[in-house]
């Protein structure tokens, strides 16, 4: 029982201030009487409604529209049967649960813990966003890092063999889907089949639910239709496709060309991680990964950039020299440093945010306006590929006689 108490004293004040600040961020929304703009989450109630119904989910009425996989619509189902304040109050209660549970990872807790929680809802932008929305990245990130990443758990064991949280992020958006590669690439066998397997099977058991919605969605992805249309020039989307359209316009030829650069990225996030992964430093790792993920993407709003939270996480341990289960790390070079807490720095004050908008007029920019809407993937570039640069130069350095030795040691203390 006192342990209990202990728990819920560390997450009343973060979760307190993210009920306020989901109901709160966005204009017109009201924390007493409770009234919030969570425009994302209901159009996930609306499109489990209207597969409650048997109908498509995929053409709701109104303009927001459901973009994610089939599995997503499975699991929104529940929300639709759920009076609308109980599911809002439910989901944001949930969504800081699930950042506290990251930070847990990374070794926080007590009232460090809730400290960094709360000031993480209240100053990081797209932590503030994303519960404003009602959206679900904070949970996407919590699935992988909790999946993959060693540390502190609330339980003595892990619950689910590892690769089945990751899988069912990637079912339930696709971007995820690059920790499957990366685990691929790092030869992580048993956690790759298990992350394939899981993610097919749900993919499966919902085309069997609803096939015709099922068939809709691949059909238009394999053709090239993510349903984003010209959205995708809105100049909180900072991923590299983006850039690229923002300055040559919404031609094929253009969206070939950002194609082919966020499959470079993405290969390069890929790379990055494996370097790290072999000196057995799994959480930079991962987040150099999930960095990647969000430049790749043809769209990252702003409120998907929540992995900056575990970056710097990640640059905090380095700082101390030491990871979240004690063991030591040394210290980063100054200029990796200081560039991941620029990247950091930037997505948190997101000065981009400042520049024109709205009716297409992104395609109008001055180059001084693309140079500033394009920083973010900058620097994030610049930031994995410091990742390769250091995380090779540190694997060269140590000599290590069997490259598998790393990944080993990280495995055994990620089962312990």
């Amino acid at each position: 029982m006192r342990r209990a108490l202990r728990g819920v004293a560390v997450c009343l004040l973060p979760v307190l201030v993210g009920l306020y600040v989901a109901a709160t961020t966005f204009g017109g929304g009201r924390f007493v009487p409770w009234r919030p703009v969570m425009v994302d989450l209901d159009v996930y109630r609306r499109a489990g409604s209207v597969l409650l119904q048997g109908g498509d989910f995929y053409t709701l009425p109104g303009a927001l529209q459901f973009l994610y996989p089939p599995f997503a619509a499975l699991l929104a189902a529940p929300l639709a049967l759920l009076p609308a304040t109980v599911a809002q109050v439910g989901w944001t209660v949930a969504g800081v649960l699930a950042l506290l549970a990251v930070l847990h990872r990374f070794g926080l807790h007590g009232w460090v813990l809730s400290l960094v929680g709360t000031a993480a809802v209240w100053f990081v932008e797209p932590v503030t966003e994303t519960l404003a929305f009602g959206q679900l990245g904070i949970f996407l990130v919590a699935l992988v890092v909790l999946d993959l990443v060693p540390g502190p758990r609330v339980g003595r064991h892990r619950l689910l063999p590892e690769g089945v949280l990751t899988a069912l992020a990637a079912a339930v958006k696709l971007t995820p889907a690059i920790f499957v590669v990366q685990l691929l690439v790092v030869r992580r066998t048993r956690a790759l089949v298990t992350a394939v397997v899981t993610g097919l099977a749900v993919t499966l058991a919902s085309a069997v639910v609803a096939p015709r919605a099922s068939r809709g969605f691949w059909g238009r992805l394999a053709h090239g239709d993510t349903g984003l249309g010209g959205s995708i020039i809105y100049y909180t989307n900072q991923s590299v496709m983006a850039d690229v359209v923002r300055v040559l316009g919404l031609g094929g030829g253009a969206a070939a060309l950002g194609l082919a650069l966020s499959a470079l990225v993405a290969a390069l996030g890929v790379w990055a991680g494996s370097c790290w992964y072999r000196r057995g430093d799994v959480a930079l790792a991962v987040t150099l990964c999930g960095v990647a993920s969000l430049l790749a993407s043809p769209v990252s709003w702003l409120h998907h950039f929540v992995w900056v939270v575990p970056l710097a996480l990640c640059l905090v341990q380095h700082s101390r020299g030491r990871d979240a289960e004690g063991g030591p790390l040394p210290p980063l070079p100054a200029w990796f440093t200081a560039l991941g807490w620029t990247f950091v720095g930037w997505v948190v004050a997101s000065p981009f945010r400042r520049l024109p908008n709205g009716a297409d007029v992104e395609l109008q920019w001055t180059a001084a306006q693309h140079a500033l809407a394009s920083t973010t993937a900058v620097l994030g570039v610049a930031l994995l590929v410091g990742g390769v640069v250091v995380g090779r130069r540190r694997t060269r350095a140590d000599r290590p006689t069997d490259a598998s030795t790393a990944v080993s040691a990280a495995g055994a203390r990620r089962g312990s």
